[in-house]
């Protein structure tokens, strides 16, 4: 109720709801038993390489669900993107809704016995705001006052930022403005060991030096084949479930028969079947129909285009490859409709201010009126285009289905490039020129179209350098205004210029699709494609 009324902007009643929530919760936590014995076998999953394990240089998706389970931040979220306290044992917030203070546990160490304090939050804020650390989620904190000019280097001091230890478990924060969302934001910032990382540098995440205070802690790392992770002991979050280690088998995505195999064969326990080629998802599904969960996931996928450099750079163009895409037959025929087709703007149907039917919508031959205005009639002239996604069977099948599309409808013909994380990003941003269309799924980082709309947009102008003024006002002014109604018409009118100026072009929206077996209890998909084991219950089989 406290989180209800804190994302509406109504600050007073929330503060009154917290007061409530927090003993009530404190309660739960005294009274908290694991109901069924430890578990004899580790909770195995798969997951790609996690690329480091420092929470400040982490940005995909797999890395930072096992840095969630390695480190306790102030709050945790549920499965349903509930706040949830973690560190914080409750917080104040002002009337005005620019200022936190939060109460730390006393009781919260690292894994070497040192305290956890709010000196610890203190230095990992301010290290993501530090430009020269290369944080990808800095913009995270951009409510947080003088947080933007100091990582933009507008201003030097460090101590500029709205963010101050108090003591050893209190901790101040001072916003911009009220932000309703704000509280959802804390999960990427994450403590740090600060004696860790300034006895040991860069190198402090490495194996050999790493310490953590969350609910999991690193118990052995061979790189390229697996991770085992173990239950701390010394953690004082909620734990109700009863895994006691957590054995990760490292495997890309395109090693999907291998995982297959591996789980038909009980060496895992939970398989993510969601990058799957299409008729390997239904068989599998279909061979084991007690096991399937399938649920919505908040993402997008979208085409991102070069906006700096011809050809790209005409709004026409843009317009007309996007017109030329039959959306739903690409969602249901060649995805097999395991995604949905993205019919609506860039803010997927499980966000706030998601705005059904304004996307481009299929019409070829108003595709290539465009693209003849443009001066390219019947694709004369055209250069071949460059293009770049994640590898995996989804993007193999959609990159030959675009293809195809634009060579029939437009003629004019692509060329795709299928790389893993690291050489895609290389590819994209440091060899000179980049591909003229990058394929890529932007996931909630939080539950608000400002992740959307403006973390994601900035983070993809670095790649497609879009000026738009009119879509910036908009964006700023939905975050400084209280009323929740009133923030989500200005989102969607935001949304709109940007999909009807083709700067991103939405192609569909997310769906999980999980294997689990039948010993494993409350195995909870979440919305943002992470796993949670907190609640897990392995049975004896």
């Amino acid at each position: 109720i406290g989180l209800t009324h804190h994302t509406a902007f109504n600050f007073r009643q929330a503060r009154e709801s917290y007061a409530e929530g927090f003993s009530l919760w404190q309660l739960a936590y005294r009274q908290q038993a694991v109901g069924s014995p430890p578990a004899q076998q580790p909770l195995r999953l798969s997951s790609p390489e996690p690329l480091t394990l420092d929470p400040t240089k982490a940005f995909d998706a797999s890395t930072l669900t096992v840095i969630r389970h390695l480190f306790s931040g102030l709050v945790g979220v549920s499965p349903e993107m509930d706040v949830l306290p973690e560190v914080a044992r409750s917080w104040d917030v002002s009337a005005d809704g620019r200022r936190y203070v939060f109460h730390l546990r006393d009781d919260v160490a690292w894994t070497d016995g040192t305290p956890v304090t709010a000196g610890d939050f203190e230095y990992a804020w301010k290290r993501m705001l530090n430009r020269e650390t290369g944080c990808y989620f800095a913009s995270l904190l951009y409510d947080v006052r003088g947080a933007r000019a100091f990582h933009q280097g507008e201003v030097s001091a460090a101590d500029s930022v709205g963010v101050s230890a108090l003591d050893d478990v209190t901790l101040a924060v001072e916003l911009e403005r009220p932000t309703g969302y704000f509280l959802h934001l804390l999960v990427y910032a994450i403590p740090v060991p600060r004696h860790v990382v300034e006895a040991h540098g860069d190198a402090w995440a490495e194996a050999d030096y790493i310490v953590t205070n969350g609910p999991l802690r690193l118990e052995a790392w061979e790189r390229g084949q697996a991770m085992l992770l173990a239950r701390n002991p010394d953690y004082r979050g909620q734990f109700t479930g009863n895994v006691r280690q957590v054995e990760l088998s490292v495997m890309p995505q395109t090693e999907w028969a291998v995982a297959l195999a591996r789980y038909e064969g009980h060496g895992l326990d939970v398989l993510d079947i969601g990058s799957f080629p299409v008729l390997q998802l239904d068989h599998a599904r279909l061979r084991h129909p007690g096991e399937y969960i399938s649920a919505p996931e908040a993402s997008t996928y979208c085409l991102g285009f070069d906006l700096s450099h011809p050809p790209f750079d005409d709004s026409r163009v843009r317009r007309a490859f996007a017109m030329a895409i039959d959306k739903e037959r690409l969602a249901d025929a060649k995805l097999g409709g395991h995604s949905f087709p993205a019919t609506g703007g860039f803010v997927p149907p499980t966000i706030p201010a998601h705005s059904s039917g304004i996307g481009l919508s299929y019409d070829p031959d108003q595709a290539r009126g465009l693209l003849s205005e443009a001066g390219y009639p019947g694709g004369r002239g055209f250069p071949l285009v460059e293009a770049a996604v994640l590898s995996s069977p989804e993007t193999s099948l959609l990159s030959e289905y675009l293809r195809g599309q634009w060579l029939r409808e437009l003629a004019v013909d692509s060329s795709w490039e299928s790389l893993e994380w690291q050489p895609l990003l290389h590819r994209v941003y440091e060899e000179p020129p980049p591909p003229h269309i990058l394929g890529v799924r932007f996931l909630a980082d939080y539950p608000d179209p400002d992740d959307f709309l403006r973390v994601a947009v900035t983070h993809s102008r670095s790649f497609i350098g879009w000026p738009n003024e009119q879509y910036d006002q908009l964006v700023e002014a939905a975050r400084r205004v209280t009323d929740q109604e009133e923030r989500i018409r200005l989102y969607s009118r935001a949304d709109r210029i940007l999909v009807e100026d083709a700067a991103l072009v939405p192609l569909t929206y997310g769906r999980r699709h999980l294997l689990v077996k039948p010993w494993v209890r409350n195995y909870l998909p979440s919305i943002t494609n992470s796993w949670a084991c907190g609640a897990v219950i392995i049975d004896l089989h």
